[in-house]
């Protein structure tokens, strides 16, 4: 049997550990936050009188665009449905009219604030562009959303940098990563959290680009099958 010779990994544990637990948090958190069933507006009224909602999450271009959400609880959002109204859009030059939008926008939250208990939670999504990246990490806590690209970004630059990867390869771990193999490449690259970085470990069948493309294929069939 061949063994790899053992050597001291490069990235300290703690790192590995802090970078697992965000990516398998924004995991989390995009799976149950990124498309919250949609309902019509006027039933955040309704939930609002019936206390059952801790928090109000609204882009700041709603309802000409973006989004209006609301919490039952941290994972568990509602996403307002609705027909954008035509006057919010100068039919001549098709641009946005910011006054005609303050206007809507102000008519509904007047009805929500009279409706909600002061416990609840309204805020304002401006987003901080890329940075931001995904809408449900606004919609559970907006700071960790560039915390979350940060911590995916620094594992995308691990596996392009690092050589000789153990699991796959480098084209099979980038494909992976495109349905969230970051995760998977962190606990288990170059060596598994959970082994004694001295530890001499069997070199493991490697996948190939093709079979790691075909895997990252199968992941995102899944999805939306159980998005469907």
């Amino acid at each position: 049997m061949r063994v790899v010779v053992p050597a001291r990994d490069e990235i300290p544990y703690a790192v590995r550990v802090a970078l697992l637990f965000v990516l398998a948090l924004s995991t989390v958190i995009v799976h149950i936050n990124q498309a919250p069933p949609l309902r019509p507006a006027s039933e955040l009224v309704a939930d609002l009188r019936a206390g059952e909602v801790t928090k109000i999450v609204y882009d700041r271009n709603w309802p000409a665009y973006g989004t209006l959400t609301w919490s039952h609880g941290p994972l568990s959002w509602s996403q307002a449905r609705f027909d954008q109204p035509d006057d919010v859009w100068d039919p001549l030059t098709t641009r946005l009219v910011p006054e005609a939008l303050e206007r809507r926008q102000e008519a509904f939250l007047a009805q929500v604030r009279a409706a909600a208990d002061p416990s609840v939670e309204i805020v304002r999504s401006d987003g901080s562009g890329a940075l931001a990246g995904s809408p449900a990490y606004g919609r559970w806590w907006e700071p960790f959303g560039p915390v979350a690209v940060a911590a995916e970004i620094l594992a995308w630059l691990l596996m392009l940098a690092r050589p000789n990867p153990r699991y796959a390869s480098r084209w099979a771990w980038f494909w992976m990563f495109l349905t969230g193999g970051s995760l998977l490449y962190v606990l288990l690259e170059p060596r598994p959290l959970w082994r004694d970085p001295y530890e001499a470990l069997p070199a493991p069948a490697k996948l190939d680009g093709t079979r790691g493309f075909a895997i990252a294929v199968a992941l995102l069939f899944g999805m939306a099958m159980v998005n469907a």
